[in-house]
């Protein structure tokens, strides 16, 4: 077979017809696996020219190796990012892995492919073309956050924080503190993923149940201050007494914008529903959910590394948050562990 497309266990075990399990075994030389089989997969292996991937074969025995996180580039500058990864970074090394940022292209990566033994994608995107790249490869992956496509058989798990429960805590805050209108801007298409869906869904949902109208719009992650303005100027137009944002660091960025519109920004609430820890976790007047980035970020490696080579449903599992109202000593909000 000639085909500038690398050969995977998936496209191997399609050929001949077997599960990835039994293809892997044989491959690696484990398992029940016949002696018969265990020939057809390597000889049918070596003719389609399959490349065992020796990274994960280690790490799946808990040596060496490396594992990869992957984490869009559009946030790649946002503190949250920065922290996850340290945390990650850590608990790779507990488990003997080196922790590789995939940051080179897609198209990059089909000549060179990335040497890891498995991947952590963090808010992964719909119609990203280097996640589609290692969906194909049959890399085994974890997920912090839904994937926007369908179950695959090398997707071992997700991770999680309860957006919506910590959501619905600032909501119920920022009406504890007046607001009666309060208006949510989201993220928009530039970066939608399954934490902007979630909390969407929780605004819309709880105006709902409190008989108040949503008064919401979207702002590109990369908005400058222009574009920030003239969203903030819509939404206090239309009556909002309360903004909440979606992407970290906007509250801090609105509060200036409300001020210089009339408003008493200790009598505007304002939220931030990914507390920023220079500019909002401490901010009284900002009320914030703390997502415990570097632990947020240890929890995913261990489950990547706990999931490494195992078969069956995908597993899931929470991250705890908290809401803080005042600074980082307040009591947590809603979110489990």
């Amino acid at each position: 077979m000639n085909s500038p497309k690398r050969i995977t266990i998936v496209d191997l075990a399609r050929d001949l017809g077997l599960a990835k399990t039994t293809v892997s075994d044989a491959l690696q030389g484990k398992g029940r696996v016949a002696p018969e089989t265990v020939a057809l997969v390597r000889t049918r292996a070596e003719e389609l020219g399959y490349v065992l991937n020796r990274a994960a074969r280690s790490l799946r025995s808990r040596s060496t190796g490396a594992l990869g996180l992957y984490i869009p580039p559009v946030v790649r500058n946002f503190s949250f990012y920065m922290e996850f990864a340290f945390g990650a970074a850590e608990a790779a090394a507990r488990a003997g892995a080196d922790l590789v940022l995939i940051a080179r292209d897609h198209s990059a990566m089909v000549e060179q492919p990335s040497a890891v033994g498995g991947l952590l994608v963090i808010d992964p995107l719909a119609g990203d073309p280097t996640i589609q790249h290692f969906v194909a490869t049959g890399l085994d992956m974890v997920s912090v956050g839904r994937l926007p496509e369908a179950s695959l058989p090398h997707h071992l798990g997700v991770i999680e924080a309860d957006h919506s429960g910590l959501s619905r805590s600032v909501f119920d805050a920022v009406f504890a503190r007046g607001a009666r209108r309060p208006a949510f801007l989201g993220s928009d298409g530039t970066f939608f993923s399954s934490w902007a869906e979630d909390v969407a869904a929780s605004y819309r949902a709880w105006c709902a149940e409190h008989g108040i109208e949503p008064l919401a719009d979207t702002v590109s992650v990369e908005a400058d201050t222009m574009a920030l303005s003239g969203k903030v100027s819509t939404l206090l137009a239309a009556g909002a007494d309360a903004i909440i944002t979606g992407p970290q660091g906007f509250a801090a960025r609105v509060l200036p914008l409300v001020r210089a519109a009339g408003k008493d920004p200790a009598a505007f609430p304002l939220a931030s529903l990914v507390g920023d820890p220079s500019t909002e976790l401490n901010d009284p007047r900002i009320i914030s959910v703390d997502l415990l980035p570097r632990a947020f970020g240890e929890a995913s490696i261990r489950l990547l590394v706990d999931r490494l080579g195992a078969t069956g449903r995908p597993v899931h599992r929470t991250h705890g948050g908290r809401v803080v109202h005042a600074g980082p000593s307040d009591t947590p909000g809603r979110g489990g562990d």
